[in-house]
């Protein structure tokens, strides 16, 4: 039988998911291997899991805090607003014996909702705050003594930001700009458009922003408008953060700097982020082929030519909705205004 020490000591019992309100902590066997391979940690990871275990949430935090000799690291983290590479980003810092990066770990999403609607830790800052950490060192767990943990948190789990600068957790906020993004979604298809409205409920249940728009005019909103929205209220949020941050932490990153200057940007997200690549590495990164792949499918070549024909090709066949939706977005302030680029943006050398 695994007892929870033991379930808490070894990294490949990888924490899986939540459930507040029923006190409930579940984790999945796994390896490291099978984490790094996986795109996503989330329902996809299935295929890379030999076994599950469940453990009261409230038993599994106080067995963690109890043990004043357990070494914990606290993750750097990459959030994002959607659609800006942030995969690929994740992808491409991911070196054995140097850097894990788990991408979009599902326990994150329920971590952030949990935040959200568990009326308990709504009141009970401390209560989110010992849960949040948990989570976090939890996820810190090292495979192999000099490999450092990097999250990649889904775009969902962007409240989870403040905690991890609270924690002085270094951290990147990667964005694209709003054209960008809408002719995402537009290439996406209507799963895509459903995805931004199911994102729109999501982000309206985060204090100010998004909730103060009643839902009989959010429903009046074109999909579009209700994704330009969305992609508002994240960089709203983000400026928040940067604008109210002291010392070097966090920075901004437009992902345009990761396709235009690959080496240079991994090199400084790297050394932000305190990942301890070897400049080398990150070139010969740069020059492979991850930066010839589709992020979330190895197996098709993808490259940013091909992604810049294929966004022209949209953007002209749609210009005329986006020459609208643009400004009209760009002209509102849901409680916080801000510019392009974002505040504290990352220093990258220029290419040679």
């Amino acid at each position: 039988m695994t007892t929870l020490d033991a379930l808490l000591a070894d990294p490949e019992w990888f924490p899986e998911t939540l459930d507040t309100s029923r006190d409930m902590i579940r984790f999945a066997r796994v390896t490291a291997a099978g984490l790094r391979a996986t795109p996503f940690l989330d329902q996809r990871m299935a295929p890379i899991v030999t076994d599950r275990r469940e453990a009261p949430l409230s038993q599994a935090v106080k067995t963690w805090r109890s043990d004043k000799a357990r070494k914990t690291h606290t993750p750097a983290f990459i959030f994002h607003s959607a659609f800006c590479c942030s995969t690929l980003l994740a992808r491409a810092l991911d070196a054995p014996g140097t850097c894990l990066a788990l991408k979009e770990p599902d326990i994150l999403m329920a971590l952030a909702n949990a935040l959200r609607v568990d009326e308990t830790l709504k009141r009970d800052a401390r209560a989110a705050n010992q849960i949040v950490d948990f989570i976090f060192e939890l996820l810190g767990r090292r495979f192999t003594g000099g490999e450092r943990i990097l999250l990649k948190p889904t775009n969902s789990a962007n409240n989870l930001l403040p905690h991890a600068l609270r924690l002085k957790a270094p951290s990147l906020a990667l964005y694209g700009d709003l054209r960008s993004f809408l002719v995402s979604v537009i290439k996406k298809g209507e799963p895509c458009k459903a995805f931004v409205r199911l994102q729109y409920n999501i982000f309206s249940l985060d204090p100010g922003g998004l909730s103060a728009i009643p839902h009989r005019q959010a429903m009046g909103l074109t999909d579009l408008q209700v994704a330009a929205m969305i992609w508002r209220h994240q960089l709203e949020l983000f400026t928040r953060e940067l604008e109210q941050s002291r010392g070097n932490n966090p920075v901004s990153l437009d992902f345009r700097a990761l396709l235009e200057s690959p080496a240079e940007c991994l090199a400084a997200v790297s050394r932000h982020l305190k990942l301890r690549h070897l400049p080398a590495d990150l070139t010969q990164i740069a020059n492979g082929p991850v930066f010839r792949q589709n992020s979330k499918d190895a197996q098709e070549e993808y490259d940013s030519a091909r992604r810049d024909a294929e966004e022209a090709e949209l953007d002209a066949r749609h210009g005329e909705t986006l020459d609208l939706i643009v400004p009209w977005a760009m002209g509102l302030n849901l409680g916080q205004a801000f510019d392009l680029p974002l505040p504290r943006p990352l220093t990258v050398a220029s290419a040679g």
